[in-house]
């Protein structure tokens, strides 16, 4: 790289690093603690590792006490690695689902309590009105039966086109269970882009905080568990996931968004 290139490189890192810690201030004196409810809960993640980054502790801590948790997968995460050398779109989605398995295991779900629909990976933004369709029925038919008090999806907008469609399939769905319950949006890659976190802070006017305390260990030996977004996959040299944006996921404090569902 040019050095004048690298140069604006690490200014914009730093920038970024700083905008990161403003926010993480922000957001740690201008929200509440989470009050832990007594009911189902159901966290949505449109990749592999989405769930354990931005909620892991808070899976962790419901399940510890005993409380239902559900985690559904929308999509089969093949797209994390394109063109890699030694394995193809379906050996990822396979990896990534173990990954999945043993990172559940960590923070105390149950193989029963774990759904997979297995939407292709990168498809979402441009998904047809058919496959949405399916996609919407068959998240319906998950959430009714568990008849959740609470469900946690990514923020809208989270700088992530996949990100931004799960949470309208989710609201979709959600109008054909009229289920009633608290609905809790997480940021992920909005950490990477501070705007959109700041627009959602401000936006927002039910900002949730849980510390981790106890369940700091189990929510990082799940991230551990993603290994091939954690870390470089042979033979490659970078991770899936810029290790700062890991870094994030990995302090003492989550944080949750209530959205409140437009009137009728």
């Amino acid at each position: 790289m040019h050095p004048l290139s690298l140069r604006r490189q690490r200014a914009k890192e730093f920038l970024r690093h700083i905008a990161i810690e403003l926010c993480g201030g922000l957001l740690q004196v201008g929200s509440k603690p989470y009050q832990l409810r007594d009911a189902p809960a159901v966290v949505i993640a449109p990749h592999q590792d989405d769930e354990t980054l931005a909620c892991g502790g808070i899976i962790a801590r419901k399940r510890s006490e005993g409380l239902p948790v559900h985690v559904i997968f929308i999509t089969d995460g093949s797209a994390s690695h394109p063109g890699h050398p030694r394995l193809g779109p379906a050996d990822i989605s396979t990896l990534r689902r173990a990954e999945a398995l043993r990172a559940m295991a960590c923070l105390g779900v149950e193989r029963q309590a774990v759904h997979f629909l297995d939407e292709p990976d990168g498809s979402l933004k441009t998904i047809t009105a058919a496959r949405r369709e399916d996609l919407v029925a068959r998240l319906a038919g998950l959430l009714g039966p568990i008849a959740p008090g609470e469900i946690f999806l990514p923020c809208n907008p989270d700088g992530s086109s996949e990100h931004d469609a799960t949470f309208g399939f989710v609201m979709d769905a959600l109008a054909r269970t009229k289920l009633r319950l608290d609905i809790w949006q997480y940021p992920v890659w909005s950490w990477w882009n501070p705007v959109l976190l700041l627009h959602r802070w401000r936006d927002t006017k039910d900002c949730r905080r849980l510390p981790l305390e106890d369940y700091r260990q189990a929510k990082q030996e799940a991230i551990r568990c993603y290994q091939s977004q954690i870390a470089p996959l042979d033979p490659r040299t970078a991770a899936a996931l810029p290790p700062e944006l890991v870094d994030i996921f990995l302090a003492d404090t989550e944080f949750f968004f209530r959205y409140e569902m437009p009137s009728a």
